[in-house]
Order: C-alpha cells, then structure tokens, then sequence
C-alpha cells in the first residue's frame, strides 16, 4: 500500500523519480549491508522501519524473512517499484510504503522496534539543521529501548579529492527490459568547507537499433564526520552504542569505507 501525505517541497523528489528506472540495475550486486540490518532487527523485533526505501532492496529480504515493516521515501517513482516488487513477491501484506519527507513523516504507530537509514540516505539532506530534523523525527517514532542504525559514508579526505572533477565511468550493465546497454558515468566535486560533494550521475543507454539516450541525475551531499554524527544522535535524544567501519562489524577507522552508528532510545523510568 502507498500512503500520501503533505510534505514539504523538496527538489529532490524530482530528481529521485528521475533516478528510479536506473536504481535496481545500479544496486545489482549490492547486498553487503543486508546481514548487518537483518541482525539487528531479528534482535529487536517488529515493526521494523526503513527511512529511504527506495525500490525495496533491503526491504524485500526483511519481509521474506517474516518481518513487518514501514518503508518511507520521498518518490513516488522509487516507492511504485517498491509496491510492484512487493506484490510480485506476495509480501503486500506485510510491508506499508509511505511518500513522505523524512523530517516531517508522522506515523500513527511510535512503538517501532528497530529502524534504519542506510546507503547515506542522510546525506541527502544537505544541511546540519535538516538533518538532525530527520534524526529527531526518526527517534520520535522509536519505542524506548529502540534502536537506530544510520550508514554513511566516511569522508575519507584523500578519497574525496582524488575523485574530484574526474568524469569516471562508473559502471555498465544491460537493461533486461529494453535490451539497452547502460554506462553510468560519474562526476563529483567538493566543497569542504560546507562538507557538500556535488554529484552528478550520467545514465547512457545504448540501444540495439543504435540510439542513444541520456539522462543526468544531479544531487548533493552532505558529509558528517564521526563526532558531527554522535552529537547529532545525542541531541535527538538517542545514546551511540556502536560506532562500526563496514558491515561486518569492524571498528571504525580513518580509513574505513562506511562510518555505521546504532544509537537506542533511552527506557523510560
């Protein structure tokens, strides 16, 4: 089911609708994070929250596993890929999507167990202010003793500049759908002082018949560093249990890929 509700405008609703036929064919073989997401919840239990759901890719295996879950996003596009692969599936029943903000999302249900915010979704929300609006909202939606896990990644800096201004081909793959082969091309640039990394991703389809299309999906990040992301998570009234590097529970590093931090809401006295 999707559920609509007045949010905020947001560019980056557009933008994310832009994105939504590329997304499964651009997270293909991505599933490192879903072992450490599927533990946690399997620890705290339902109902299950994930902030950024996308097309489902996280959410899917959760609910094969019998879990029930909320998923939130801000595209309607994403989301009706989402509701499509649910119903193939036949795990409707057990999962509910909502368009929405996530700094302005309301849920009749607070009582969620274990909620999730993973592929720097975050980041998305590209000041401090909008941030931390989101954190408090999603730690609103916790029952006491809750807990949240946020997966970013971790500005390494000569990573950042090594990459900067470089037009790179990032991936290519074929579309089972249209037959197109696809190329996407990437350019990032950086603006350190504000912690922003531009990002522009260059989807190129190549048909059999030798068209050629071409759609540019511009967004920006904002980056956090370790301690930004604790207080953060304190100041929306949440206390960090862990602080991992990647998916497999590794310490966090300077030089770690991912900066993961599982906060809990505090029990009530």
């Amino acid at each position: 089911m999707v559920v609509n509700m007045p949010m905020a405008p947001s560019p980056d609703s557009s933008l994310f609708d832009r994105f939504a036929r590329f997304y499964d064919g651009d997270y293909r073989h991505y599933d490192e994070d879903i072992d450490l997401i599927g533990q946690y919840a399997d620890e705290h239990g339902d109902p299950i929250l994930e902030l950024g759901c996308g097309t489902g890719r996280v959410l899917l295996p959760l609910a094969r596993a019998g879990h029930r879950l909320t998923g939130v996003d801000i595209s309607p596009a994403l989301l009706e890929r989402a509701r499509a692969r649910l119903q193939q599936q036949r795990l409707s029943a057990q999962v509910e999507l909502l368009q929405a903000d996530l700094r302005t999302f309301d849920l009749p249900t607070k009582g969620y167990g274990f909620a999730f915010c993973t592929s720097s979704t975050l980041m998305h929300l590209t000041t401090a202010q909008e941030q931390l609006a989101a954190l408090h909202n999603m730690a609103r939606h916790l029952r006491p003793g809750g807990r949240l896990l946020l997966d970013l990644f971790n500005p390494d800096l000569p990573r950042l500049f090594a990459v900067e201004g470089l037009m790179e081909l990032a991936d290519r793959w074929l579309d089972e759908q249209t037959g197109a082969e696809v190329l996407k091309w990437s350019v990032r640039r950086l603006d350190l002082a504000e912690q922003l990394q531009e990002t522009l991703f260059l989807y190129e389809e190549i048909h059999a018949d030798g068209r050629i299309e071409r759609t540019a999906c511009p967004f920006t990040l904002r980056f956090l560093w370790r301690n930004e992301a604790e207080l953060m998570l304190q100041a929306a009234g949440l206390a960090v249990e862990e602080v991992m590097g990647d998916c497999e529970g590794t310490p966090y590093a300077s030089d770690s890929e991912h900066l993961i931090l599982v906060a809990a809401k505090p029990e009530t006295r």
